[in-house]
């Protein structure tokens, strides 16, 4: 075909859908929560649009590594971003919430920068890897983490950059429910609480983008990173030094559900040996974690890793984890139902009404740079899992139409030159 034909069909296949997406994650929203109680914006939002019961997030189910999944499309062994916290042998250096340095998050392309690349315009109020400068670039609009900022107030700016200064993607982050279920653990009276008011919360937005008219032009996703569960770190706790010879250890990388082991030198067997039969956690060398959780292919996935059962939790000191008086915790098998989180959409290229086939986070970052016509960068996941719900707008498949006619027109004419 020649090229100038295929310029026509792309601009025609890219048409079809809206140019903005609004990417809304409520940290630690777990999926059941909505069977808690009483949410009417929630069911207000599913009702006019998509809602899958839940979604097939990635293994290790923490906040950056989940997060970062999502704008990503690639499993953590992917885009490098394997904990919370985490070590880099190359780098002989460690990674904690607040490392900005554009040479940890540089394993992925977030789709901020993918926009960018591709001219279009991309804003931030608060995301895991946002901070950094990626690949040489940034969003156009972003701020440093600040958490005491007022929901409402994130709202507020977020719906001027899509009103006003008609920003193609715009990425929202709230920390709860998750920071109360780590308080009060997810079946406490403080979480269904807290549901209620982040379910007012999603009514606040709602309501802006009926009075700013936004629903003609605007793909609205809400979903989350993890869920959670209840934990008990004063009895049900596995301290590794009541088991290993720490002599045997050089040093360990996060505790609670999951520990990276950096074994001493020819001591991995021995490491292993001493923690393969103790209750409640699960030990892998690093070339034998299973494949199923994509998270082994990363040189800072240490050479032993542990796994605790759901609920328990992992320490080099038991007398420590007791006065730890949290009651939530997420990070484990993200097999488990208590780590799936929640997915809504709604917009003019979203189905009404539609409950969508279950599907991974993975599928999320192709589905959105199809929705705003720009090719994505490689991943791991595939718009064929999200096509079910996508559908194209009235006026835009009419402008289609058009183009087609005029695409045809143009390579009837080629064909007779």
């Amino acid at each position: 075909m020649d090229e100038r034909v295929l310029v026509v069909f792309t601009f025609m296949c890219v048409s079809v859908y809206s140019s903005q997406v609004l990417l809304v994650s409520m940290d630690g929203f777990r999926w059941d929560y909505l069977t808690k109680v009483s949410t009417p914006n929630f069911d207000r939002l599913a009702r006019n649009g998509t809602k899958a019961s839940y979604i097939n997030n990635t293994f290790i189910t923490k906040t950056f590594p989940c997060h970062y999944t999502i704008v990503t499309g690639l499993y953590e062994e992917s885009h490098g971003i394997i904990g919370n916290h985490m070590y880099d042998p190359v780098f002989n250096s460690t990674f904690g919430m607040q490392t900005y340095e554009t040479r940890w998050w540089n394993g992925g392309e977030p789709l901020w920068v993918t926009a960018r690349r591709q001219k279009l315009t991309s804003a931030t109020y608060f995301w895991p890897g946002s901070e950094a400068e990626i690949r040489g670039y940034r969003p156009n609009i972003w701020f440093h983490y600040n958490e005491s900022v007022p929901f409402k107030t994130r709202i507020d700016t977020v719906i001027t950059w899509l009103a006003d200064k008609q920003i193609n993607l715009v990425n929202l982050y709230f920390h709860e429910p998750d920071a109360t279920g780590h308080a009060f653990g997810p079946d406490s009276p403080q979480i269904r609480e807290k549901v209620k008011k982040m379910d007012k919360i999603l009514g606040y937005l709602l309501d802006k983008f009926d009075s700013h008219n936004l629903w003609n032009n605007v793909n609205l996703i809400v979903t989350s990173d993890h869920g959670m569960t209840t934990i008990d770190t004063a009895k049900k706790v596995v301290d590794i030094t009541d088991h290993v010879d720490m002599r045997n250890i050089q040093f360990t990388v996060d505790n609670g559900p999951i520990m990276q082991v950096q074994p001493a030198l020819g001591q991995i067997d021995n490491v292993v040996q001493s923690l393969q039969n103790v209750s409640h956690i699960s030990v892998f060398k690093k070339e034998e974690i299973p494949n199923h959780w994509h998270y082994k292919n990363n040189r800072r996935i240490m050479p032993v890793f542990l796994l605790a059962e759901d609920g328990w939790s992992i320490t080099k000191n038991k007398t420590k984890a007791a006065l730890y008086r949290g009651r939530g915790a997420h990070g484990y098998d993200n097999r488990l139902d208590k780590m799936k989180p929640i997915f809504l959409a709604r917009g003019p290229n979203i189905k009404e009404n539609h409950i969508a086939d279950t599907f991974r986070s993975i599928d999320i970052y192709p589905m959105i740079c199809h929705l705003l016509g720009i090719q994505p960068a490689p991943n791991n996941g595939s718009l064929t899992a999200t096509s079910g719900f996508l559908v194209a707008t009235g006026t835009n498949v009419a402008s289609a139409n058009i183009v087609s006619f005029w695409a045809f027109i143009l390579s009837t004419l080629l064909v007779l030159l």
